[in-house]
């Protein structure tokens, strides 16, 4: 049996599929086989499958499809290796991702998760430096030592919930036994990820990190976190999170202006699409103003309230963005 099953959703996006298959092939560590499960609604990635010749590659169509969530679930119900490394179809491994991180899991059971740092790349597949050293900064993994993480509740959910340093999607290698001991409800589809680490802390269970960029995620177009349904599973979770821990101190703060900072994000991003969202738009940033502070608060309120200040944002943020030299870094919160 080998050690590590690389799980691959996939959804109709057979070029950028390839590439992924191709970094996972390519890993400098082999013990691993490759379960993909396909959504697709038409035969092109069986198709493609069919192109390789590698016994470690095993294919699985879903008629019908079972959404994000359920296919993920679905291949790791799937493995029966001790350790899962999920692959997106969109995504990319540095050689020796496995390398750095399986050993140093299968010498420690009480690990459940070790995660990585990552690059970002753009649709093309081309690295976005000014952008992934904004997310390692932000999330704090360029400043987190590596190895065994220790820490209490808050610390965890600090962790997970505010800086979002872990990334089981696409940048952790997570034991099998640990994702099947927790529930995934359906109001959390397609957040499987931060409710998958939200969970890991919750536990205390072993976290370690590796702080070298050894995956690769992209950003286009059609992330998944453009999906309504991301944002309502975004809310649920961070709403969870705060009654479930009603004795987390100072830390539940900290969620709930992390919170507000998404929110205020949404509202604002929102302008782009004009009147037609101006209702939205509104009703994230008068959520958002709970949570915020000096000026941000006064806009967000102001917007949120008024028709004429929403308009005068909208034509603000559309000029802004059309500037030479602006760049919309799209903040990923929790995927």
């Amino acid at each position: 049996m080998a050690t590590v099953s690389v799980v691959v959703p996939t959804y109709q996006r057979e070029q950028m599929l390839a590439e992924a298959l191709d970094s996972a092939l390519a890993q400098t560590y082999e013990d691993f086989v490759i379960l993909v499960g396909d959504n697709s609604e038409n035969d092109a990635t069986e198709k493609l499958i069919g192109t390789y010749d590698d016994p470690r590659i095993h294919y699985h169509r879903n008629r019908p499809g079972l959404g994000a969530m359920g296919n993920w679930l679905d291949l790791v119900e799937r493995a029966d290796t001790p350790l899962v490394a999920t692959l997106h179809d969109d995504d990319l491994w540095e050689p020796d991702y496995l390398a750095a991180v399986v050993p140093p899991m299968l010498a420690d059971p009480d690990t459940a998760m070790t995660f990585v740092d990552f690059w970002v790349i753009d649709e093309l597949g081309r690295i976005q430096e000014a952008y992934t050293e904004e997310e390692s900064a932000r999330t704090h993994r360029r400043s987190m030592p590596g190895g065994r993480i220790d820490y209490d509740l808050a610390q965890g959910i600090r962790l997970v919930a505010v800086w979002n340093a872990p990334q089981p999607c696409y940048a952790a290698v997570v034991r099998r036994d640990a994702i099947m001991a927790i529930d995934f409800p359906q109001q959390m589809e397609p957040l499987y990820d931060i409710w998958l680490s939200y969970h890991l802390v919750k536990r205390r269970a072993g976290i370690r990190y590796e702080p070298r960029r050894l995956t690769r995620y992209r950003v286009h177009s059609a992330t998944g976190t453009n999906d309504a349904r991301f944002t309502e599973a975004e809310d649920w979770i961070f709403r969870q999170i705060i009654e479930q821990n009603p004795d987390a101190g100072p830390v539940a703060d900290e969620v709930r202006r992390y919170w507000s900072s998404i929110r205020w994000y949404r509202g604002t991003r929102l302008m782009a699409d004009g009147p037609a969202a101006r209702e939205r738009s509104q009703k994230e940033l008068l959520a958002a103003a709970e949570g915020l502070g000096g000026p941000r608060k006064v806009a967000a309120t102001l917007a949120g309230r008024s028709g004429l200040a929403w308009t005068a944002g909208s034509r603000a943020w559309q000029w802004r963005h059309r500037a030479p030299g602006v760049h919309d870094i799209r903040h990923q919160p929790a995927t």
